[in-house]
């Protein structure tokens, strides 16, 4: 390998040495076989043939490393999902727990995915641990921490995708279990609006504008990262109403419990949810079923993302599910516009022919 690198002995440790665009580069095999050595040479010269080559240093970078990258890039972008990642990263911690980055390969990954399924993971939730891993692979790349990135990482097929609605009389015969009054005024608020839970949770009264009943949510607290506005009307006036009678000059929150914000309702939804006889409804099927009870009372796709916050058309749609009833009721709908169309007879009159 005369030219492109060699080995080299300290002591009873041999180390190779190569070069790249006119820098030499030495690293330690950790070795004293000739034969482990030149295998180690031989991937060094293979990477030095790539075009995104960084030298030895990307041997140290561990999953931690990895972390702090995914962090530093939501902290740039104001993404406020941290938590979730936190709580992915432990899964893959825990798998990884003594693998460097570049050790993190194609097989190894398939085995992470086949253990997950194995402990009972449900997919979706593998799914967002592997677009993590993902992510983190594309960021340290981009930041020439590695040359290359070692694991191709797909997703898993048949995920499930939550499809519980609350209709109305079931929703309300559920909040009427709530003996709380103010997780009652939260859970209502959240059924009525469409929001998410940790917008209403987060709510403050420097939000709202008492004089024109509007909440006005700046870029910073919307998810999206857009300005969003929501009328206070009906029901949702009322709710805020109640919550006026409960403000508190020590407390900034709209939603909260003798000063302290409402940071869970899960436990008391679920059990109010149960005892009417509804089971495996979550907090969060309110969101859908509040996007359904929109579009169902006429209102266009446009406004409903307005007032749910919705980016994007595609994740709408996830929301917007089409259940047999939908279906029966556009079907009757084309049944009467056959009816109609029957009832006016035919436009076009056949010509008499002429007879010689």
């Amino acid at each position: 390998m005369r030219g492109d690198g060699g080995i080299y002995s300290r002591g009873n440790v041999l180390w190779i040495f190569y070069s790249f665009r006119g820098q030499i580069f030495r690293e330690s095999a950790h070795t004293g076989d000739e034969k482990v050595a030149r295998k180690l040479l031989k991937a060094r010269l293979k990477q030095v043939e790539r075009p995104g080559f960084v030298g030895p240093k990307e041997d140290k970078w561990t999953l931690a490393d990895m972390k702090k990258r995914i962090e530093a890039d939501y902290d740039r972008k104001e993404n406020r999902s941290l938590k979730t990642v936190e709580y992915c990263f432990k899964h893959l911690e825990d798998a990884f727990q003594f693998h460097r980055v570049v050790d993190i390969t194609t097989p190894v990954v398939e085995k992470y995915t086949g253990d997950r399924l194995k402990a009972g993971a449900a997919r979706a939730s593998i799914n967002r641990e592997l677009a993590y891993l993902r992510r983190g692979f594309k960021l340290m790349l981009k930041a020439r921490d590695i040359s290359a990135i070692p694991a191709v990482i797909e997703l898993l097929q048949g995920e499930n995708v939550r499809e519980g609605f609350l209709h109305r009389p079931d929703f309300e015969a559920a909040a009427a279990q709530v003996q709380d009054k103010d997780t009652r005024d939260i859970i209502h608020f959240l059924y009525e609006s469409a929001w998410r839970s940790g917008e209403a949770a987060s709510l403050e009264w420097a939000k709202i504008d008492l004089q024109d009943w509007v909440i006005r949510l700046p870029r910073k607290s919307s998810k999206n990262k857009k300005p969003r506005t929501l009328v206070l009307e009906a029901d949702l006036k009322d709710i805020i109403v109640r919550r006026l009678a409960k403000r508190r000059p020590d407390c900034p929150y709209v939603f909260h419990r003798q000063g302290k914000p409402i940071r869970s309702f899960r436990k008391a939804f679920k059990a109010a949810c149960e005892a009417v006889g509804l089971r495996g409804i979550l907090p969060h099927d309110m969101r859908r079923s509040a996007i359904r009870n929109l579009r169902r009372a006429g209102n266009d796709e446009k406004e409903c993302m307005e007032i749910s916050g919705h980016e994007t058309r595609a994740i709408f749609d996830r929301y917007d599910v089409i259940d047999e009833n939908d279906q029966r009721l556009a079907l009757q709908r084309r049944q009467e516009y056959k009816r109609q169309q029957l009832e006016e007879g035919r436009k076009v009159v056949p010509l008499k022919r002429e007879t010689a």
